[in-house]
């Protein structure tokens, strides 16, 4: 045998004793060996995939109709269906798979809902009556002394609905009709006029067929485009007026 032979024989031997005691192939056992890489990397997706809640507080009012669920996924089972418009209390926010949840009371529930869905609740400012009256009635001082036109509907000249129609407008409450019969119709029946309500009124002493509008002043006095001019008259008892009041109106 020349030393080819023998040093190949010696060779084949070696791979063979290392195949009986289990040794791998190099590329296997780095694949079974975690750098440190690999650490970070693996550490990384367990944190995104178990986001913890975090505390949070605020009202949010939702978009649309939205279910409330036992966790931060749709997969979750559904606790409830809170309406469109829906006011609710967020406690806590997570973010599972990219999408931000909320948990949320509603009433006696809680629960979790999407984010996408609610947006932040500003609650309306209510303006008392008496400062809304006293924008009805600024308004219509303006226009003391424009001339009584049929008709008229602006500055350059007022009828009786045209001018309650018109001031009501400039004082943030829309469009009423013109017509001082439509005017009643849209308008709440009231026993007792508050300042900025209307009254309405019949040509003739206890007439029921409405003919006139005008803008109650407080104090037994009407705000109405009457006569031949944008006056302010008394309503008091014994007045010219009193006996041809039909109605009052509110909005």
């Amino acid at each position: 045998m020349n030393k080819k032979s023998v040093l190949a024989s010696t060779l084949t031997l070696a791979l063979g004793l290392g195949t009986l005691l289990g040794a791998a192939p190099q590329e296997q056992v780095q694949t079974q060996t975690p750098t440190k890489t690999n650490i970070h990397q693996n550490l990384h997706i367990t944190t995104v995939s178990s986001s913890k809640a975090v505390k949070f507080s605020g009202k949010y009012k939702t978009t649309a109709a939205l279910n409330m669920r036992k966790g931060a996924s749709t997969k979750y089972k559904r606790i409830t269906t809170l309406k469109k418009g829906a006011v609710v209390t967020a406690k806590y926010k997570k973010t599972t798979s990219g999408k931000k949840w909320y948990k949320v009371k509603y009433k006696s529930k809680y629960g979790w809902v999407s984010a996408s869905y609610v947006k932040k609740y500003k609650k309306a400012k209510k303006v008392s009556s008496a400062v809304a009256a006293s924008k009805v009635i600024s308004a219509g001082k303006k226009y003391l002394g424009v001339p009584y036109v049929w008709g008229g509907m602006s500055p350059s000249g007022f009828d009786c609905s045209g001018f309650t129609a018109y001031v009501y407008k400039k004082a943030g409450y829309g469009t009423l009709p013109h017509s001082s019969r439509t005017q009643y119709s849209v308008t709440k029946r009231v026993s007792k006029p508050a300042v900025g309500d209307l009254i309405f009124f019949g040509a003739t002493p206890s007439s029921r067929s409405i003919t006139h509008v005008g803008i109650y002043a407080g104090n037994n006095l009407v705000l109405h485009a009457a006569g031949n001019k944008v006056q302010i008259q008394s309503v008091a008892k014994g007045s010219y007026w009193a006996p041809r009041i039909i109605g009052y109106g509110s909005l």
